[in-house]
């Protein structure tokens, strides 16, 4: 038996196999942005609205509650409480901004309404 008719078969397995974990892959890191996006698109009215209502509470307090609304159900618990961060904007207003970096998202911010 010739050395490159094993060579070329498992070359071949091996590219496939290849091809097939990237595809996989992407559909992992789709299906996994999708979860996020549904969770936090999912309770920012509700968040906006605590954010409204807090509006001169400690900004721990209203990180810890916009963490709570975030783990109600509907929820995927992928987003950590250090991941939520509390701040007030120019008109002294608060947004609250969720950073989904670590899932390759760029950083929600979600604002009061009034």
């Amino acid at each position: 038996m010739n050395k490159w008719q094993i060579i070329c078969p498992v070359a071949a397995i091996l590219l496939v196999g290849l091809v097939l974990g990237s595809i996989h892959m992407r559909g992992e890191r789709r299906y996994l942005v999708s979860a996020v996006s549904q969770q936090i698109d999912g309770h920012a009215t509700q968040i906006g609205e605590l954010l409204a209502t807090m509006r001169g509470s400690n900004a721990t307090a209203v990180e810890d509650a916009a963490f709570r609304e975030l783990q109600a159900i509907p929820s995927t618990s992928l987003i950590s409480r250090s991941m939520i961060r509390v701040t007030p904007t120019g008109d002294g207003r608060l947004q609250c901004v969720i950073d989904t970096s670590p899932f390759g998202i760029p950083a929600r911010t979600i604002g009061s309404p009034h």
